[in-house]
């Protein structure tokens, strides 16, 4: 009734040609009111939905299918979960970063190694965070339209969000592009609304993956520091996660020991900016403060973002968002090993994802750390002990000049015992695919050089890459990689994992044989075009039978 009167205030004001001082107080009024009235319209995550899953269907008459469900039947469904499920990447592990998080806000979680192998040996149900969730003390923090403390969110935002808001595309890592307010983001002010649920999820991307760099936010908001981002927790690094045959086996597989009390009410967790531990001000000392977590269920809800969001009632009665806004987050400082178990080094720091570069090309480093660590201190060393095999789920976000490229993911096999075996043979596998990628580059440069033997030099690259596959040949490798992987993951070290290296390098000279006959093929069938196909044919024999060839290649080749 209030905005009812409100907004008949505004059509008075307005009519009777009021001052402007007038009508603008009427407005503030109305936008209060209604969000004192959205404020009632409880949007609770225990019940609402947020989670996207894939479930297990009982039978052949019951086929899987994906739902969205709120955080308590996740919990209560999660041994007939199959996983959670999204188009992009690293939603997926935000929202199993969200469900970590909330394992340990309710204390369920394993105390030492030794809890933790008996946890997944026996398959420890998790309902048990399901009936903390629904407790009292929870009531209000998992709500994205609390007035005070909306969920993931910072509230102090709000006197701002009328005026300076923007389109909920915003919130998407793939659709923002670099933040930067000098060029055209008319994209970012599409007036479709966007889902609450698929909202939360994006929220959550944002603070595990947001890109460094300008925000699009003012100075006069928060402050100067508030208008440049970090790179979120996991946005610099490729993330791992070990997945087992249903969600809550993915979920005490990723649990970490964790055998201190933070001291902290929820374990630390971040349900909004403005409730939880002492949050980094934007102005003055303060702005470049750091913090480093106080346990694993701070780590997992970092606000990397300060986000609001503005939810509203479709004309159906659906709960959409259709403006946000948002600024710098939290900043942390360099996180030592114990809060990134899952990392694989490269060198001295963790392996970066690239866009030139496919995940499986790195596993040797994945497998190295499966087989290198003994402290139980990490992810791998703690598979290392189980009985059963898992899979290895890498996910990396590429950006070029803070706009993002793509995610690339890579899922790896991963056996107790074979750590050693899959270490060598991926090592091995990666420098005979360099190897073989590296002859057939070799042999299109003689087709180029015979097909054009008069090229300026600034033509010979571009006239290269007409015979040379490059990156489409890698690309060719990449299934029989994973074949060789499975293969040598089940079985024994000896006749399998021998016969597993000879079947990947037939393989490997098989398609760089025909993906460079299919580039050659354009060449006429006479004159220069003939001997240009002749010769690179035979170099590429050559290079595949030299006496530097590894043993298996050339064995593959004279087969």
């Amino acid at each position: 009734m209030r905005v009812v009167v409100t907004a008949y205030r505004i059509t008075s004001a307005l009519v009777h040609g009021s001052s402007a001082a007038v009508i603008e107080n009427a407005r503030h009024d109305c936008i209060a009111h209604c969000a004192v009235a959205l404020s009632n319209d409880s949007c609770d995550l225990r019940d609402e939905s947020c989670i996207q899953a894939l479930t297990i269907g009982s039978d052949q008459a019951e086929p899987a299918r994906v739902e969205w469900l709120g955080l308590v039947e996740t919990f209560e469904r999660s041994e007939r979960l199959a996983s959670v499920v999204h188009t992009s990447p690293g939603a997926r592990v935000a929202q199993i970063q969200l469900l970590l998080g909330l394992c340990y806000a309710t204390g369920v979680y394993p105390r030492t190694l030794r809890q933790w192998l008996e946890w997944n040996r026996e398959r420890r149900p998790l309902e048990e965070v399901a009936e903390r969730l629904r407790s009292s003390d929870f009531d209000g923090l998992l709500d994205v339209t609390h007035p005070e403390h909306p969920f993931g969110q910072n509230r102090l935002l709000a006197p701002f969000l009328e005026a300076h808001g923007y389109g909920p595309a915003q919130l998407s890592v793939e659709r923002c592009g670099d933040y930067n307010q000098l060029f055209d983001h008319m994209h970012l002010h599409d007036p479709e609304p966007m889902p609450v649920e698929e909202a939360v999820v994006a929220m959550l991307t944002q603070h595990a993956y947001g890109l460094g760099g300008r925000m699009r936010a003012k100075v006069d908001w928060q402050g100067r520091a508030f208008t440049f981002g970090s790179v979120g927790r996991l946005g610099a690094r490729v993330h791992t996660l070990a997945l087992g045959e249903t969600l809550a086996d993915t979920l005490r597989l990723n649990l970490m020991p964790f055998p201190k009390d933070p001291g902290e009410t929820f374990g630390g967790f971040n349900f909004s900016w403005t409730r939880g531990p002492e949050r980094r001000s934007f102005t003055g000392a303060g702005a470049q403060r750091r913090r480093t977590p106080m346990g694993p269920a701070d780590l997992h809800s970092v606000l990397g973002r300060s986000v609001l969001l503005r939810p509203v009632r479709t004309s159906q009665g659906r709960l959409v968002v259709d403006r946000v806004l948002m600024g710098a987050g939290e900043l942390l400082e360099p996180l030592r090993p114990q809060w990134m178990p899952d990392a694989v080094m490269d060198g001295d720091r963790p392996l970066q994802p690239s866009a030139d570069k496919a995940l499986w090309r790195d596993a040797h480093a994945l497998y190295a750390a499966c087989g290198a660590r003994t402290a139980n201190a990490d992810l791998y060393s703690r598979l290392a002990r189980l009985e059963r095999p898992v899979t290895l789920w890498s996910v990396g976000l590429v950006a070029k000049q803070r706009a993002v490229t793509g995610w690339v993911t890579g899922t790896f096999p991963y056996a107790p015992g074979r750590a050693d075996a899959l270490h060598a043979v991926s090592g091995d596998a990666v420098q005979w695919s360099q190897y073989v990628a590296s002859a057939v580059s070799r042999a299109a440069a003689v087709a180029r050089d015979i097909a054009y033997p008069n090229a300026r030099p600034e033509e010979r690259a571009s006239l290269l890459a007409r015979f040379d596959p490059g990156g489409a040949l890698w690309a060719r490798f990449e299934e029989p990689f994973h074949l060789m992987l499975a293969a040598v993951a089940g079985g024994e070290r000896g006749a399998v994992e021998e016969n597993a290296r000879q079947e990947f390098a037939a393989e490997l000279v098989h398609a760089a044989r025909q993906a460079l006959t299919e580039r050659l093929r354009s060449l006429p069938g006479h004159g220069h075009g003939r001997q240009a196909r002749m010769s690179a044919t035979a170099r590429l024999e050559s290079e595949l039978t030299r006496k530097s060839t590894p043993h298996h290649l050339k064995e593959a080749a004279a087969a």
